[in-house]
């Protein structure tokens, strides 16, 4: 029998933890580009401890904090993702000899491409020295770095892991969405405003639940088209891309101050998640072209908003599927990125970004 030592290195490791604040994805992967095989082997979701998701709502709603508050949250979080890590590894019977690094995106707290500057929290020194394998992270300050807005970085592996035979647009509904648009050899991407975020903030303020499940709240009752309309005059709309944004842009708080600047009155939480949703569609919708786009695939966990598939099939005219028709599971899609992303890193490979970020 081999030692650890002896074992080959095989893997990568991708971990996400998106704008949704739910917790954090791991894939764990093999990628041979020169046979063009990109395998996800594994993949696992954990969940965020209460505590650690407060303390991230609390911080994506206000730009108002302090360097300890911060700084905490920068170490807890680099050691939930590498106990995390660790987990998995245990889980699926691999050593960390045969990991030849991590990708980890970490936490976005804060993205502003103006200024231009971009924080993601839990520090890959910690996860590096608690597994013992070598951490690539920073993926979109780095493209910053290079003139680039720093999101979405997704477009660019989406024509890797995509075998596309037609003009196709990818949308990933996360708290955020945005859309990748492929056509032949041409790739571009960008958010187009709010996913599943603003829905999941209502839900979890007032309702009692985590999301709309399959979309049955946004379903069950008509939109608000007064707020509708207004909520779609916000600027980041009206944007050229390259663009992109977060839940600091789009949260409850913003819907809220248009609520009470339009005096609605008797306005149900069920309603309103109607209309979040339809805000959701119409976004996602305007920014897909559906003259030459001749299908649109889901993945997020927007993949399993019914009510928001239904509505944007309608809304584009287009087929619109769910990537795991695909073959590919919606909610890995992210993490298996940032594994990919952390192979490019190792081998010093640069990504070609212009179309999408700017860089």
């Amino acid at each position: 029998m081999n030692s650890t030592n002896e074992l080959p290195c095989q893997y990568y490791i991708g971990v996400m933890s998106g704008t949704s604040l739910d917790g954090i994805d791991i894939a764990i992967a093999t990628i041979d580009e020169q046979k063009n095989n990109l395998k996800l082997c594994h993949y696992l979701s954990i969940p965020y401890s209460d505590n650690i998701q407060q303390q991230l709502h609390k911080l994506n709603l206000s730009s108002q904090t302090s360097i300890h508050t911060i700084a905490t949250l920068e170490y807890q979080l680099g050691k939930f993702y590498a106990s995390a890590i660790n987990q998995s590894l245990e889980k699926f019977n691999l050593k960390p000899a045969q990991i030849i690094a991590i990708g980890c995106h970490g936490q976005t707290v804060f993205h502003d491409p103006k200024i231009p500057m971009s924080i993601q929290l839990g520090h890959p020194a910690f996860i590096a020295k608690s597994t013992g394998i070598t951490t690539v992270a920073d993926f979109r300050i780095d493209d910053m770095a290079n003139g680039g807005s720093g999101a979405p970085i997704a477009p660019a592996f989406h024509q890797q892991v995509f075998n596309l035979t037609e003009p196709t647009a990818i949308v990933n509904i996360g708290g955020i969405a945005n859309v990748t648009i492929i056509n032949k050899d041409k790739v571009i991407g960008f958010d187009t405003g709010p996913g599943n975020g603003l829905m999941d903030e209502v839900c979890q303020k007032y309702l009692g639940t985590n999301y709309d499940k399959n979309g049955d709240i946004a379903a069950s009752t008509n939109i608000n088209t007064t707020l509708l309309s207004a909520l779609k005059q916000h600027s980041y709309f009206a944007e050229n891309i390259p663009k992109s944004t977060g839940r600091d842009v789009f949260n409850l708080d913003w819907v809220n101050s248009i609520i009470q600047l339009l005096k609605i009155k008797n306005l149900s939480k069920q309603s309103l998640i109607s209309t979040l949703n339809q805000l959701s569609v119409d976004s996602i919708a305007n920014s897909i072209d559906s003259t030459t786009i001749k299908k649109v695939i889901i993945c997020g966990g927007g993949a399993e908003n019914i009510t928001l598939l239904n509505r944007l099939a309608k809304k584009t005219g287009l087929p619109v599927v769910s990537s795991l028709q695909l073959g590919v599971n919606p909610h890995s899609l992210e993490a298996f990125m940032c594994a990919w992303l952390a192979q490019q890193r190792c081998e010093l490979k640069p990504i070609q970004l212009t179309n999408i970020t700017g860089a």
